[in-house]
């Protein structure tokens, strides 16, 4: 059998504000030595995935939409053409954020998962303009309007593959996956259009979750429980799940610690850092300075 291009990938679920799990999950990682030669994700997940791949720690990932509101500051109300809202600020956003314009030139090879309703199939994006096609992994049908991307219009990834093992399956000879949606925890049905494609989205979801799990070579639970896909003020509270969570994964599965706990404070909760989270920090600065400075409310929120 051929050796296949990549040792370890990292594979990250959609599910909105939930994905904060995600960075908890990263940082577990980062502290047992875990590093991936390639990352994929679909929606939220996607973003997650392409903010890892410039080299955002897991702290700063949650920093930089902590504070904001969902429906104000990520999306804006739209004529309902395709979907109630529009997802311009969001690519805005990420294009402020991210000091490439091309996946492909990504230091880490990453994989953008999204939904072409043109064919019914699920597209895997290795190239192309970022922002445009993490936004078009991130689009809900029906809430948000579909990604036009050279004439085909993407919808989110999570209908057709929300847990991204296929896409780099082949590519991998180890897969962990990291999943959000778990629809028994999920929060009581409500009686409002929002919440009802949502929950009918999840089930969807849930069904190609189950199926795509049975490919990767470990499953990471994340536990988003009574957090909501929109819901901003749980990002602390949902990075400490998924750390929390990933831990006892790899623990059960025999892996070891290979670096000291690191001291974990975000900005929004106290100013002071830990000697070494304050070097990660630099990081940080020195993608703002490729990218210019984030100006605006978001910064102001961030």
């Amino acid at each position: 059998m051929p050796t296949k291009k990549y040792k370890l990938g990292f594979a990250f679920g959609g599910g909105g504000a939930k994905a904060a799990a995600h960075c908890g999950a990263l940082q577990a990682m980062k502290e047992y030595g875990l590093e991936p030669d390639i990352v994929s994700g679909t929606s939220a997940g996607a973003l997650v995935a392409t903010l890892y791949s410039v080299g955002y720690t897991p702290v700063q990932m949650v920093e930089l939409f902590e504070g904001l509101n969902f429906f104000k500051d990520i999306v804006t109300p739209a004529v309902p053409k395709g979907g109630f809202f529009d997802s311009k600020p969001l690519v805005e956003y990420i294009r402020k954020l991210v000091p490439y314009s091309k996946i492909e030139d990504l230091p880490i090879p990453t994989n953008i998962v999204a939904s072409d309703m043109e064919h019914g199939i699920a597209k895997v994006f290795a190239k192309g303009e970022i922002a445009s096609r993490v936004v078009a992994s991130c689009s809900i049908p029906v809430i948000f309007r579909p990604m036009l991307i050279n004439g085909v219009h993407y919808i989110d990834g999570g209908t057709l593959q929300n847990l991204p093992v296929p896409a780099i399956r082949q590519k991998c000879e180890k897969v962990i996956a990291f999943n959000l949606i778990n629809l028994i925890d999920e929060e009581k049905y409500k009686d409002n259009i929002i919440s009802v494609a949502y929950r009918s989205f999840s089930m969807m979801f849930m069904s190609n979750i189950i199926t795509d799990a049975k490919q990767a070579d470990l499953f990471v639970e994340l536990d988003t429980k009574g957090c909501s896909f929109f819901d901003m003020s749980k990002l602390e509270e949902l990075f400490f799940r998924g750390y929390q969570n990933t831990i006892n994964t790899l623990e059960t599965n025999g892996y070891t610690r290979l670096h000291e706990p690191e001291k974990i404070v975000f900005k929004k909760s106290n100013k002071s850092k830990s000697a070494k989270m304050k070097r990660d920090h630099s990081v940080r600065d020195t993608i703002k300075e490729r990218v210019g400075t984030i100006s605006g409310n978001m910064l102001k929120k961030e």
